[in-house]
């Protein structure tokens, strides 16, 4: 195998190539980027887009230099039209054509945004990329009134992100809790208090209606006909992975790229990974996250340099809002009980919640110990007594010594 290309100078990949370089791979390796500007790091969107010095070059993901060293041929502006899978090739929108001997899928996933019958799509803001930074930056340059629609990781960090700079929030949530799809009752209720100490007014059940433009204002009619009035609304209701290549070249689609454990498609020498790819097998859902880019990576790098499969890893996850760092680690899935322990320091928590199979999760604010112990056990499957974790004076620790 000579040739790799990969659709998308995404986090997982830019780090697959960084790990098939590492690996002794001495093909060449492209990627395909149709953004003209380098690769930004996702994570410090949410949380540094109102910082003076907030700029592209304080959160790429790569230097320049880094692409040049490495042999790797960074082509931005560049964007893959069609891929022609019984070639070998991929349609440039320029009309070119790209072979390849391995083709690697790694372009993320699109903000899902309301529908333009309700509001224009150039009248909404999202938080996806370094151009979505920069224009909320520019329309925030003075205190607003903002609805955020969405109660998930980004809405809720983007909500923080403007409380610090003095805007006024309200979070507009269609479910009946914050973070209802992917966290605990219990952590949705501990940051539902966090905002509101923060001064963020939160609604639930509420979808909208109606959107209508008066004055430089914005008026907003939710199902429950009340009328919200702000200076701007930005969506956070979620992402799309991007599959369409994928599925009009015939792959295996179903809210994600099908993978198998090597994250290889349904055509043998296409790969699929980070926010794309969904391993069904493993993980059953499609996840979006720093770790499961470089854990995707890893896999389908290793397969390709002929190396051991890295074994499964639990997949984890951080969010820093206010002056709470959350980490967890675990799937939440058909949860029957969360036990609720108080950590050493002053302020930190973690729940730790099971199905009938036992922990599945483990959430944890300010709470790094309790967060590393808690990946330990779930990586090892280590079985855990919920009648001693219920004793907070219990110490974790003796759990990861059997």
């Amino acid at each position: 195998m000579k040739k790799i290309v990969i659709i998308g100078a995404s986090h997982s990949g830019i780090t697959f190539a960084d790990q098939l370089r590492s690996g002794g791979f001495e093909g060449s390796i492209t990627i395909l980027e149709k953004q003209i500007i380098n690769p930004v790091e996702k994570p410090p969107l949410s949380k540094t887009f109102l910082d003076e010095d907030f700029s592209n070059a304080k959160i790429k993901f790569r230097q320049e230099n880094w692409f040049l060293d490495k042999l790797i041929d960074l082509k931005l502006g560049v964007e893959a039209k069609e891929i022609l899978k019984e070639a070998n090739l991929v349609k440039l929108a320029n009309g070119e054509e790209i072979s390849y001997d391995c083709l690697i899928l790694a372009s993320g996933a699109t903000a899902k945004k309301l529908p333009s019958n309700i509001l224009q799509n150039n009248k909404q803001f999202v938080l996806r990329d370094f151009n979505d930074a920069l224009n909320l930056q520019n329309a925030l340059t003075e205190e607003k009134e903002v609805m955020i629609i969405g109660g998930g990781y980004i809405g809720l960090e983007i909500a923080s992100s403007l409380r610090k700079k003095g805007h006024k929030i309200r979070v507009l949530e269609v479910a009946e809790r914050l973070l209802a799809r992917v966290a605990s009752p219990e952590l949705s209720n501990y940051f539902l208090n966090l905002h509101k100490e923060h001064g963020v007014k939160i609604s639930f059940g509420e979808s909208i209606n109606n959107i209508k433009e008066f004055d430089k204002k914005i008026s907003i009619e939710t199902s429950s006909h009340k009328n919200y009035i702000a200076d701007l609304i930005i969506v956070g209701i979620g992402v799309s992975p991007e599959i369409g290549l994928a599925s009009e070249a015939g792959l295996d689609c179903d809210n994600g790229i099908v993978v198998d454990a090597n994250y290889r498609s349904s055509y043998s020498n296409i790969f699929a990974i980070g926010d794309c790819a969904l391993n069904k097998d493993e993980y059953g859902i499609r996840i979006e996250s720093v770790h499961h880019a470089q854990f995707s990576a890893s896999r389908v790098s290793s397969c390709i340099l002929g190396l051991e499969m890295p074994k499964y890893e639990e997949p984890w996850f951080w969010s820093d809002q206010y002056n709470v760092k959350l980490q967890s680690v675990g799937i939440i899935k058909d949860i029957k009980n969360t036990i609720s322990r108080n950590g050493r320091r002053e302020g930190s928590k973690s729940w730790w919640s099971f199905s009938s199979d036992g922990l599945v999760a483990v959430e944890a604010v300010n709470d790094p110990q309790s967060y590393v112990v808690a990946k330990h056990i779930l990586q090892n499957k280590i079985k855990v007594d919920e009648k001693q974790l219920s004793n907070n004076n219990f110490d974790l620790k003796e759990m990861i010594k059997k």
